[in-house]
């Protein structure tokens, strides 16, 4: 069971448990204090405990999956692309095609599993996602910050709050990109196919992106992102939204089918492209935040992986 629900708190001097037991009639307060505890709720982007007293207007998300409350994640070994450790922190570089946390149909081989096995330290120890802040696609690679402490964690979760985490992705698109844009356009699940999101109008959840031109090599353009703010599925949802989906992005419209809307004379290269790229064409190049522990702003780069590095080339020399 995965259930998601955001609230405004429209009420004051009230336990955060309360608030939720009465908006959620389906779950005991027991229940919804299991949750808390977990880490599946959040209020203006911290994890907090069940007795917290609310003073109007916080955001309050949640975020239950019920099959794993009870379970515990166990380690396992596996390789971790370390960018940068200290005792604060870990940054790393995750491969496409690993998913950051159990889920449905996910349960071992997740980073999260070799995030328990390699390192002793990690922040919320009883929560079902220990260290994790924040997290990428399971076919989106590049870089992530993990948090070993507790003051680390909500000190990062802060930031990404109140948006001064500057993020910058790089993605392979279908068709030509104006030079620069933001893309505005509010973000609510998917009312069919509810594992994704969609852009609505007049409802859902605030959500921003501004792009940049790098290149165009018909029919592919080779692009920057930066999303200012950080809802799920955000950029591959926006990208969709202007007509421009994400290269090899089947979930949105960006796959083979997407294609064969361009020129016969293309065929030959995006068959070649999609063989090469059999994921989502996306990477979390860079992340800069202010560092929990010394206060200075520290920015950590992942290198483009060599899937898309290799489509590239190809693309240059077409």
């Amino acid at each position: 069971m995965t259930e998601h629900y955001l609230f405004t708190a429209n009420e004051s001097r009230l336990r955060l448990d309360h608030y939720l037991a009465d908006k959620l009639p389906k779950f005991s307060r027991s229940k919804i204090q299991s949750f808390i505890k977990k880490g599946q709720v959040t209020v203006n982007g911290l994890i907090v405990k069940s007795s917290l007293i609310l003073q109007g207007k916080e955001t309050i998300e949640c975020y239950f999956i019920e099959e794993y409350q009870e379970g515990i994640i166990k380690g396992e070994k596996m390789d971790i692309d370390i960018l940068y450790e200290d005792d604060a922190l870990v940054v790393i570089n995750k491969p496409a095609g690993l998913v950051v946390h159990p889920g449905r149909g996910n349960k071992t081989g997740t980073l999260l599993n070799g995030l328990i096995y390699h390192f002793n330290e990690l922040s919320h120890k009883e929560s079902n996602r220990p260290g994790i802040v924040h997290r990428l696609d399971k076919d989106t690679s590049g870089v992530m910050i993990i948090a070993k402490n507790d003051r680390v964690h909500e000190s990062l979760s802060r930031q990404f709050y109140l948006r001064k985490v500057c993020k910058e992705y790089l993605a392979l698109i279908w068709g030509k990109l104006d030079n620069k844009g933001i893309i505005n356009g509010n973000i609510e699940r998917h009312p069919k196919y509810r594992q994704l999101f969609t852009v609505v109008e007049n409802r859902g959840r605030e959500s921003v992106t501004e792009y940049e031109l790098n290149d165009y090599y018909p029919p592919i353009s080779f692009i920057k992102l930066y999303p200012k703010t950080g809802r799920t599925h955000q950029i591959r949802v926006h990208l969709k939204s202007i007509g421009h989906p994400i290269f090899a992005d089947n979930a949105y419209k960006g796959g083979a089918n997407y294609g064969r809307s361009f020129h016969a004379k293309y065929t030959k290269l995006i068959n070649r492209l999609l063989k090469i790229v059999n994921r989502v064409a996306l990477h979390a190049h860079s992340i800069e935040i202010c560092h929990p522990v010394t206060n200075k702003q520290k920015k950590f780069n992942a290198p483009f992986p060599q899937d898309l590095e290799l489509a590239l080339e190809i693309l240059k020399n077409e």
